[in-house]
């Protein structure tokens, strides 16, 4: 490989790279929500409240609001404006997404 060949697969290699990171900027684990209630912001990852773990709260027409199906011993709750896939037990918030008007 000629060194015009190698700084050249470089470049693109740094390209891919940087694109990347770019598209992982807008991933759902940085998206967050700021419950009202707490005044506390929550992001993926994070554990929610534990009034969020209520199965009274959690949100059966998933479908409807075009979710996608909750992870087994999760659900989805509304936290602020904003939908938030609950662990059940945990509190640990697996995913959140917008509201759909």
């Amino acid at each position: 490989m000629t060194l015009k060949s190698l700084l050249s697969s470089m470049v693109v290699l740094t390209c891919l790279t940087g694109t990347s990171l770019v598209a992982q900027a807008q991933t759902p684990a940085t998206q967050s929500v700021q419950a009202e209630h707490t005044n506390k912001q929550y992001k993926v990852g994070d554990t929610a409240h534990k009034l969020y773990q209520d199965e009274r709260l959690g949100i059966k027409d998933w479908k409807d609001k075009n979710l996608k199906p909750p992870q087994e011993g999760s659900q989805w709750v509304t936290i602020s404006n904003k939908y938030v896939m609950v662990e059940m037990e945990t509190g640990k918030i697996l995913a959140i997404a917008p509201m759909t008007h």
